[in-house]
């Protein structure tokens, strides 16, 4: 299996003792196009916070080749899902990041399908 990151980043698979189990480096980044519309107010504490429904719109990804899965984020998984595109072939760092010492992110535990 060919394992492509479009992320901005080189994503890395720790395990339970925080050894590197594999890091995988960005090859560029998958794109999706998000916006933010009003869906009303809440009151808190005497003021009016605004409440938005984000709603996606296209997304750029290469097309399902066979034996090929990419990593993106989140946000590109759902967007892709909100147009109609397979998400078969995403996945995503999954969880919280993992932490060093000095609170600097080290990894992941797992990537996750949607």
């Amino acid at each position: 299996m060919e394992l492509i990151n479009l992320t901005p980043h080189a994503v890395t698979v720790v395990d339970g003792d925080n050894n590197v189990i594999a890091s995988i480096p960005s090859s560029g980044v998958a794109r999706a196009s998000q916006q933010d519309v009003p869906a009303g107010s809440i009151e808190f504490d005497g003021a009016s916070i605004p409440v938005v429904k984000t709603e996606f719109g296209g997304v750029e990804l290469p097309e399902l080749a066979e034996g090929v899965v990419y990593i993106v984020s989140m946000i590109t998984v759902q967007a892709a899902k909100a147009v109609g595109r397979s998400v078969e072939d995403l996945l995503f760092p999954s969880g919280i990041p993992i932490r060093d010492a000095n609170g600097q992110i080290i990894g992941v535990r797992a990537l996750a399908r949607a």
